[in-house]
């Protein structure tokens, strides 16, 4: 080889390393932001390396029906069956090389392909923190197909003043496997309860499928603060809500900040959230503030609001104005002076915040957002011999497609051509289900202010 060429190959190697160190050093110097992290505008792209072996067993991990939901969590909260892993993470292609990963979520979540997941960034690295967060959470959005549902329900849920999450979208990879478009949603936790409360040093717990009922104090998921100052207070409430008391609201109103909490009911019932605290009796938080020495309720788990019944029980011929499973809310509703005051918190959110034509604009904009990502990978990239399993994939029951899929037949494929049929397979039915959600979801902000101002339908 001459030596000018040998000359020019070292030259190029040389600026070739340069600039990936130059790179590294960038990345590293760089810090993200909370605002870069939960952004309105575009999806983040989260990348996630772990060793496969690990990856397995995070994603095998389920958590069982009838031990999550058994008789004895009155007396504490279920044992979270996951387990952290190591693992690093790259965010808008910011390096964190020393997290750990877990699986997340309780029943209706569970999902062993697309799992949702929780990201420990300071795991080892105890440094480890964007903004004070230093847990990430995301949704594998598993019961929100519409990719609608926890944007803008804690978004409307914002609009009325109640402290939430903030959420985004990300777009997920691990160990360079597609696994598609999840709602990347904030942690309850100190920075939430700092922003939006003033404060971050009261009592926080978690509500899992419980309530304020007799000896089920312990029941409830201590986060922070001083635990037992939390639970003097949910006793003191337990007992107020087991009385038969006709002032009861005032009652309720000396241990719950009840101005924010007909705000919180009015909006759980108004989208529809069948799987909150007034719907079900679950997704919950509760904060003790310390300012004002009274609970205030945060929404979580907003994956399944803007539909129309629960698909867990019969509630057809429930009022569709107001859902009242929850027990504040039940003995509230019983008194006229409480079915008023809900009414008339309905009625100023419904004229303040409730406008049908921008919050459909809302959908089409996230639709927009989304939908490159869902038909990322696109059929004429692959073999023909590939397009061939898709269209029979595709076109078959969901039983026959998990048979196909196992099948030691389509193990013997490549697997870079196994990997890209599986991710098509998975884009094309979630747009698919975006599609038809997003329908129901038209429907329902079309259709939900009706049962007060018929006039206006």
């Amino acid at each position: 080889m001459p030596v000018k060429t040998k000359m020019k190959i070292g030259m190029a190697l040389l600026m070739g390393l340069m600039v990936g160190s130059i790179s590294a050093q960038d990345s590293a110097s760089k810090k993200l932001t909370a605002d870069e992290i939960f952004p309105t505008d575009r999806v983040l792209d989260v990348q996630i390396t772990v060793d496969p072996m690990d990856w397995d067993t995070i994603r095998f991990q389920k958590r069982g029906f009838f031990e999550a939901l058994k008789e004895s969590r009155r007396f504490a909260p279920p044992d979270h069956p996951y387990t952290y892993v190591e693992a690093s993470v790259s965010i808008d292609g910011i390096e964190f090389p020393q997290v750990a990963i877990r699986k997340k979520g309780f029943i209706g979540s569970e999902n062993s392909t697309r799992p949702s997941l929780k990201i420990k960034l300071n795991h080892l690295d105890k440094e480890g923190q964007i903004d004070g967060l230093t847990n990430l959470t995301f949704n594998n959005n598993q019961q929100d197909e519409s990719l609608i549902s926890q944007v803008m329900g804690y978004g409307l849920f914002r609009a009325t003043g109640s402290p939430v999450p903030r959420c985004a979208f990300a777009k997920l990879t691990v160990n360079g496997q597609n696994l598609g478009i999840y709602a990347h949603v904030e942690r309850i936790h100190r920075p939430l309860l700092k922003r939006t409360f003033g404060n971050d040093d009261g009592v926080l717990f978690e509500g899992t499928v419980v309530d304020f009922n007799p000896e089920w104090e312990e029941s409830f998921e201590h986060k922070l603060g001083p635990e037992e100052v939390g639970r003097n207070k949910i006793r003191q409430l337990i007992e107020v809500l087991a009385k038969p008391d006709e002032n009861i609201e005032t009652a309720i109103g000396e241990l719950v900040d009840l101005d924010s909490f007909y705000t919180f009911w009015a909006m759980e019932s108004l989208i529809s959230f069948w799987d909150g605290y007034s719907g079900n009796r679950n997704n919950f938080f509760v904060y003790l503030n310390p300012e004002t020495d009274k609970f205030h309720f945060i929404p979580w788990g907003a994956d399944s609001v803007f539909e129309k019944y629960s698909p867990i029980r019969n509630d057809r011929s429930d009022p569709v104005s107001v859902k009242t499973q929850g027990l504040i809310a039940y003995r509230l509703y019983q008194l006229e002076s409480g079915r008023r005051r809900y009414e008339k918190t309905l009625r100023n959110i419904i004229e303040r915040y409730w406008d049908k034509t921008a919050l459909i604009a809302e959908t089409e904009r996230i639709e927009d957002l989304v939908k490159p990502y869902l038909a990322e990978t696109t059929a004429s990239e692959l073999s023909k011999e590939a397009k061939g399993w898709i269209e029979w994939l595709r076109n078959t029951s969901t039983k026959e497609r998990a048979e196909t899929l196992s099948s030691e037949e389509f193990k013997e494929l490549p697997a870079e051509t196994q990997k890209a049929i599986k991710a098509l397979i998975i884009t094309l039915t979630l747009m698919k289900k975006v599609s038809s959600s997003k329908r129901s979801v038209h429907h329902r902000l079309v259709s939900i202010g009706s049962f007060l101002y018929p006039e206006k339908e």
